[in-house]
């Protein structure tokens, strides 16, 4: 109905945000360029607030379009109420990364493990939390304190190795 009566090519409503379609107001840019300069200075956490509506999920995905370009590898959580076994069952699928044992600690030990080979290698990974504020503490500690986030002492300075950009609504912080 909307394609025909304005000449559209695409239906303008969908479900899902389409970056292309991103208006970049001077805050929505300041936003972008903030979460990439974080990224490539290895900044460890980042937070993108805003209320529900504002674009968040839509700035993301543009980030993600940018990610990829860059051959950056991302995981993107899109639904956050998981308990944090499910948090890294669902981080290993998005990284791609193989591990036949469901223990929390092997999985631990296969994410570091991935994530030095990719540090080595000179590459960045980005976790993306969608809907942050429904990470529970239990999942949210899990995260923070995987085995990539802990000092080593092998590493003389602390490394950041991943990217994490958590996204939740309405914080007034």
């Amino acid at each position: 109905m909307y394609k025909s009566f304005f000449g559209l090519k695409e239906n303008p409503f969908n479900v899902n945000p389409d970056p292309r379609y991103l208006f970049l107001t001077k805050q929505i840019e300041e936003a972008l360029s903030g979460l990439m300069y974080g990224i490539q200075t290895r900044k460890g956490f980042i937070t993108l607030t805003g209320e529900v509506g504002t674009g968040k999920t839509t700035l993301v995905n543009r980030l993600l379009d940018w990610l990829h370009l860059k051959r950056t590898k991302t995981a993107f959580l899109f639904n956050s109420r998981m308990n944090s076994s499910q948090l890294f069952d669902f981080i290993l699928a998005e990284f791609d990364i193989q591990c036949d044992n469901r223990s929390k600690s092997q999985q631990l030990m296969k994410l570091n493990h991935w994530l030095l080979d990719r540090y080595r290698a000179g590459e960045t990974a980005v976790l993306i939390v969608d809907e942050a504020q429904n990470l529970t503490f239990p999942v949210l500690r899990s995260v923070c304190a995987s085995p990539e986030r802990q000092q080593s002492p092998r590493y003389s300075q602390p490394r950041r190795w991943t990217r994490y950009i958590f996204i939740p609504w309405g914080y007034r912080g």
